[in-house]
């Protein structure tokens, strides 16, 4: 008898064990469907659909690395390459500059309306892209632009290339700087006071404790701010496309992003093509953030004593 109901404790303990360690992978059951069914799935699908010539219906022919090839050999390519480089490279420094000063600045004791100033900084960021963009176009319009009728010139700035996508850059520090606002004001919360008034002890002015302590502390944002903003400069397309596309066409190739390439080829039916480009996207994003990671932290490692 006794023996009996030793076993039959142990099977509920057992039991209990089981469901303890299945209850976890209940709760994010749904997350691990959605993720193989919405994104791993349809990303194995498109790597194995870049080696072969499809139009979407019929057969798919094998073409190995043609396609990943015609890519790399179309000069279109290269010159929406580099007006991707171009918008990353010209926004994200006076993006994270202003950022973090006003972060810098909202958090100390010279601003007292903090709790009004917050949201103001972070409005842009909730409006949606689109309306971003018209209301831009509207500012910068050759005829009727608001800054053209204020200055009394009739300066192209959607029309020429050049100027066209300098207002683009403009468009993504205004709208993106209330974001990496509240990521540095968060950051530069969770420093330790303690740290900061050992330095003000130790006679370091305000500039001094920023350059040597606030600075070295927020190593990690700045690098988590950097990459995560590369990788969305690299899967830009609203914000161009709008700006400067007519009748709902997109904008011309001298100003597009690379995420056209991949757009053009769905549109003309080419699967094939515009999975091998947004494959090579891939690995210009992946090569990115792990240059921006090694930089890191070499510069870190040559920081330590």
């Amino acid at each position: 008898m006794m023996q009996n109901q030793k076993a039959a404790q142990r099977v509920k303990r057992n039991q209990k064990r089981w469901q303890d360690s299945l209850a976890p992978y209940l709760f994010i059951a749904p997350f691990i469907i959605s993720f193989l069914a919405l994104f791993l799935g349809p990303a194995l699908y498109s790597l194995i659909l870049s080696f072969f010539r499809y139009k979407g219906y019929g057969t798919a022919t094998f073409i190995g690395l043609a396609n990943y090839q015609t890519t790399l050999d179309y000069h279109v390519f290269w010159t929406m390459l580099s007006n991707t480089l171009f918008y990353w490279l010209a926004h994200v420094i006076p993006l994270m500059l202003i950022a973090f000063l006003l972060a810098t600045l909202v958090r100390s004791k010279l601003v007292k309306a903090k709790s009004f100033f917050k949201p103001l900084i972070f409005l842009p960021n909730i409006v949606a892209v689109v309306a971003i963009s018209l209301i831009f176009q509207n500012f910068f319009g050759t005829q009727y632009g608001v800054i053209n009728t204020l200055l009394g010139t009739h300066i192209p700035w959607l029309q020429d290339y050049t100027l066209a996508k300098g207002v683009v850059v403009v468009m993504l520090v205004w709208r993106n700087v209330g974001f990496w606002f509240v990521v540095f004001l968060a950051g530069l919360t969770s420093i330790n006071p303690e740290i900061e008034e050992a330095a003000r002890v130790d006679g370091a002015n305000t500039w001094q404790q920023l350059i040597h302590v606030t600075i070295p502390l927020m190593r990690n944002i700045f690098l988590f701010a950097i990459v995560i903003d590369a990788i969305g400069s690299f899967q830009l397309f609203t914000e161009p496309n709008v700006l400067m596309g007519r009748s709902g066409s997109l904008a011309p190739v001298e100003t597009a992003p690379l995420l056209n390439l991949l757009v053009t080829n769905l549109r003309s039916g080419n699967f094939g093509q515009a999975s091998a480009v947004g494959w090579i996207l891939f690995i210009l994003i992946g090569a990115a953030s792990f240059v921006q990671f090694r930089l890191f932290r070499d510069n870190s490692r040559r920081d330590q004593p």
